[in-house]
């Protein structure tokens, strides 16, 4: 395999990782209504118990209430309340904290006291992964842009040497970044191999 190949493959699988993280904050700029339907036949604590599992906020009961009060269909806020709390203890956890983490997910603060810690701690490493991910895809594909610009034949030798320097720059972060990211993944593995060693929380 050609290093311009295995470039292209690094690049294709961070951004595989980055997608999810675009998608997410994509779905929370524009949550989808209820029908009519769904709001006639809802069952609100699994409804809550849903949205807590995907670390739903409070006020996720509010975009329910404006699209079923259109229907003339009050929800059972009380219920749905509790479904999600019951669902929240499966969302606030080191794992999932993690796992959010990682896919560039945005945290809606929905945990809360030590949940929210534990949730946070894996967050917040989980993130960074991602976010090194991110600068390393835009350098990977800043390299290639000025590799192909090097590869322009009627270059003039200032031009050239130019290009080159800001070519060294460019690989000289990326070796940085790479070098992060190790460090990063040392650090995620610690936090996983302590989440496997946690009961399952089945209050």
């Amino acid at each position: 395999m050609t290093r311009r190949a295995t470039i292209l493959g690094r690049m294709l699988r961070r951004a595989c990782r980055i997608l999810p993280g675009i998608l997410a904050l994509a779905s929370l700029a524009g949550c989808a209504s209820l029908s009519e339907k769904q709001c006639r036949a809802q069952d609100w604590y699994q409804v809550g118990y849903e949205d807590g599992s995907a670390g739903a906020h409070t006020r996720r009961i509010e975009s329910h209430a404006s699209a079923c009060a259109a229907y003339g269909i009050e929800i059972d806020t009380a219920q749905y309340e509790i479904g999600r709390v019951d669902g929240l203890q499966h969302y606030c956890t080191l794992a999932r904290g993690i796992e959010t983490g990682v896919r560039g997910s945005p945290y809606s603060g929905a945990c809360t006291g030590d949940r929210e810690v534990e949730f946070l701690r894996g967050y917040r490493e989980g993130r960074r992964l991602y976010d090194v991910d991110v600068r390393l895809a835009r350098v990977e594909s800043d390299i290639e842009t000025y590799r192909r610009r090097l590869a322009v034949k009627d270059l003039d030798d200032e031009q050239r040497r130019r290009l080159y320097q800001v070519l060294r720059d460019l690989e000289f972060d990326r070796s940085r970044l790479e070098g992060e990211r190790r460090q990063v993944e040392w650090a995620l593995r610690t936090l996983e191999r302590q989440a496997d060693r946690r009961p399952l929380d089945h209050e």
